[in-house]
């Protein structure tokens, strides 16, 4: 019989083992800044920050639940995607990251004028420098009476939707829905008119997933946060841009 001693042996390690090892990341990737959307025109230019080097890669499209359309860039800690030729005045939702990993998303809006815009996801804002000019006063709005297109209908609404805004009443409620057609103009959020049924004005809010229609002359008729982003795609009328807008 012969015996071996313990010192002489060997444990071999499998090679998938060792390329395991070498390929095992030092530590997770973090983004430390962004994502920001600059757009001019037809063209949305996309700059995110990672505390490592890590792959470049977006995922685009017309449809937050469908991000068919593919961009990437460098291996690197500032990470800079360029998309280009677009469709003019429509909003597209993107996902940032590497080939491994999703960082976070946003949305944008492209433009007919090549004016350039900056938008960032509500999550990521930051505070506002001490010169920058205040917003404007906050407007008064006018009673239901003036600004529901049907008041026969404003209970119902209040009913089912109140809840989405906290609204106290459906007068408040009627406030709130004619609050948010200024600031949807103020801050050019995406509209489509309808010159069906007499003239129909949609709106909506992709950060805030708010919706709202109004009638010709600015009054309500309807104002509720869909479940999914989907319905404002759905919505049928041209895209128009809140300069175009007569009331």
């Amino acid at each position: 019989m012969w015996f071996f001693p313990f010192t002489h042996l060997r444990f071999v390690l499998p090679a998938a083992a060792f390329l395991w090892i070498a390929l095992s990341p030092a530590s997770a990737v973090t983004l430390i800044d962004g994502p920001e959307a600059k757009v001019s025109g037809t063209t949305a230019t996309i700059n995110w920050s990672t505390d490592v080097a890590s792959g470049t890669k977006v995922s685009f499209g017309t449809s937050a639940d469908a991000l068919t359309l593919k961009a990437e860039g460098d291996v690197t800690t500032h990470h800079t995607v360029s998309l280009r030729s677009l469709q003019p005045r429509t909003i597209y939702y993107y996902v940032i990251g590497s080939a491994r990993m999703k960082l976070g998303t946003g949305s944008f809006t492209t433009t007919m004028t090549g004016a350039k815009v900056v938008e960032k996801p509500a999550p990521t804002e930051k505070k506002a420098h001490p010169s920058t000019r205040a917003p404007p006063a906050p407007l008064k709005a006018p009673p239901a009476t003036v600004t529901w297109a049907s008041l026969d209908s404003l209970p119902d609404h209040f009913s089912r939707h109140g809840p989405d805004f906290d609204a106290r009443s459906s007068e408040d409620y009627a406030a709130q829905a004619w609050t948010f057609l200024q600031r949807a103009r103020h801050q050019g959020l995406p509209m489509k008119w309808d010159d069906s049924a007499g003239g129909t004005l949609r709106v909506w809010d992709p950060a805030k997933r708010i919706f709202a229609a109004y009638t010709r002359a600015g009054k309500t008729r309807t104002f509720f946060k869909p479940g999914s982003s989907e319905y404002w795609n759905k919505q049928p009328g041209r895209i128009v841009h809140s300069t175009d807008l007569s009331f």
